[in-house]
């Protein structure tokens, strides 16, 4: 990889950058940065983040990264409120202001983005305050709150280990053009995007059908990554807003959403086609299930045709047991399980594939 000229007194290193990705999906985050930048590398992975080093362009066209941030500081002793202070002050923010584009257009505002867990440093609050206090003081910028500036300084703390980094795209990764219509229980849409890529790792174009499909952000990135989709959901609200969203990716998959029971078994012969099943299920909280008997008995029932045909399945739920001991009474399928944090929670991701 070729070395940075920044203008600080010569050519440096190249500049290294944190991925943020969802807990229990980093393995995933890496296989597609490692396939989308070529020369790029991974330095390090731990738990919701990736530091690795690659040319930015190659960086905004990953779909399972939330958010990117230009390392200016990392160190594994932030313990305390002054320690994080100090890692703050020691920080090169106007280094990484220039490899993020920053300088041009900066105003002497900035924001300050806390992401933290599992820390004895308090709220996001006190710990937005700490870092605000001490960019001010050390550069004399001014800190905005409430909104986000062009320089969001970006805070990340797990434990003791903490990084200090410049945001590096004007938006979230995460954030989405398609997404234009919304409903309760709408996935995020790299999650939707890790789901589709663990159902699908050949690179090959894939006929995917969500049964339960909400509004429609699995077909939204599965149709990104140009596959074939169909979507089906008891709820006309979620068929109007997936409809919509799909069609902002691709048009012609506006007709193959319908409003269906996908716990019916007209529904699943009438999908007998797919290669592949995706679909973040029910959980019961903000959409409410009529009978999870039902839902569980068919989901369990139709991904094992499936996978006995050589097809795969790849659920999301907050309550794998109920289909895992379905599953677990046929032979001729395999199922895997992965926790992920999601919103709070630690829902499960199920992969089913046939045994042979």
């Amino acid at each position: 990889m070729d070395r940075l000229a920044i203008g600080y007194g010569g050519l440096v290193e190249p500049p290294s950058f944190a991925l943020f990705v969802t807990r229990g999906l980093e393995d995933i985050a890496a296989k597609e940065f490692a396939t989308r930048s070529r020369g790029g590398r991974v330095l390090e992975s731990r738990p919701k983040v990736l530091l690795v080093q690659a040319d930015i362009a190659a960086l905004k066209r990953l779909r399972t990264v939330d958010d990117v941030a230009v390392v200016a500081a990392q160190s594994a002793s932030v313990d305390r409120l002054d320690s994080l202070a100090d890692m703050v002050r020691g920080a090169d923010l106007e280094k990484s202001m220039i490899v993020a584009g920053r300088i041009g257009s900066f105003s002497g505002e900035f924001s300050v983005t806390v992401s933290a867990a599992r820390t004895e440093l308090g709220p996001a609050k006190v710990i937005e305050d700490a870092v605000s206090q001490a960019v001010s003081e050390h550069y004399g910028w001014r800190h905005v709150e409430m909104q986000r500036a062009a320089l969001d300084v970006r805070i990340f703390v797990d434990g003791t280990w903490g990084l200090v980094g410049v945001r590096l795209f004007d938006q979230p990764l995460s954030r989405r053009s398609y997404r234009t219509a919304n409903i309760r229980g709408s996935l995020r849409p790299t999650v939707a995007a890790a789901l589709v890529m663990l159902a699908v790792d050949n690179g090959q174009r894939k006929r995917i059908w969500d049964p339960f499909c909400g509004a429609g952000t699995i077909l939204c990135e599965a149709a990104s990554m140009g596959h074939e989709v169909w979507g089906t959901d008891i709820d006309p609200e979620a068929v109007n807003a997936s409809r919509e969203n799909v069609s902002a990716v691709s048009r012609e998959f506006w007709t193959r959403i319908e409003n269906a029971d996908s716990t019916s078994p007209k529904t699943w012969q009438k999908h007998r086609s797919v290669d592949a099943i995706v679909s973040n299920l029910p959980w019961g909280k903000q959409v409410a299930i009529k009978s999870k008997q039902a839902l569980y008995d068919s989901i369990a029932s139709g991904v094992a045709q499936l996978a006995r045909r050589g097809g795969v399945g790849v659920l999301l739920t907050a309550e794998p047991q109920p289909i895992v001991q379905r599953l677990s009474r046929d032979p001729n399928v395999t199922v895997d399980e992965r926790r992920i944090g999601l919103l709070g929670q630690t829902p499960t991701i199920l992969v089913i594939r046939s045994a042979q």
